[in-house]
């Protein structure tokens, strides 16, 4: 397999990853929705779902998606330079949080997505440089790797 296949297979591997993350956020507020839909007042103390509960919050910098084990699966936040963030989890870990495997948050230049092996390493990196191009980059554990960049 070259390095372009093992590329396209990463880029189509985040992809899935991406749009299964939205589509859980999406899906989270709908519950929410339709759970307050109820009380056609829209005043309510309490929003109750089979698996959120929300309480006492109007606006929230941060949502955690806890497992069944009660460890944090995925995080929805707002990074220290107030830019959104989205990060997943490993939850086979014996510690509440485990090591980050995939963060999509935002840069100066436009998105940055990183993924990272089980030991916490840094392995795959998409981001917009300071031209607005695309950048991927893949690396082995010792960060040694290759920089797609675009050009002729």
């Amino acid at each position: 397999m070259t390095i372009e296949q093992r590329l396209d297979q990463l880029e189509k591997r985040n992809k899935r990853l991406t749009v299964a993350l939205t589509m859980m956020a999406v899906v989270m507020c709908a519950v929410v929705t339709m759970a307050a839909t109820g009380d056609k007042v829209g005043d309510f103390d309490t929003v109750r779902a089979k698996n959120i509960f929300v309480e006492n919050a109007v606006m929230a910098q941060s949502v955690a998606v806890i497992s069944g084990e009660n460890k944090l699966a995925v995080s929805l936040g707002v990074a220290g330079d107030g830019n959104g963030t989205v990060t997943t989890y490993e939850t086979n870990s014996s510690e509440l949080f485990g090591e980050i495997l995939v963060d999509l948050t935002a840069s100066p230049n436009g998105g940055l997505v990183e993924i990272f092996n089980s030991a916490g390493e840094d392995v795959v990196q998409m981001y917009a440089d300071d031209s607005g191009n695309g950048v991927v980059g893949a690396y082995n554990r010792k960060g040694i790797g290759r920089t797609l960049q675009p050009g002729p």
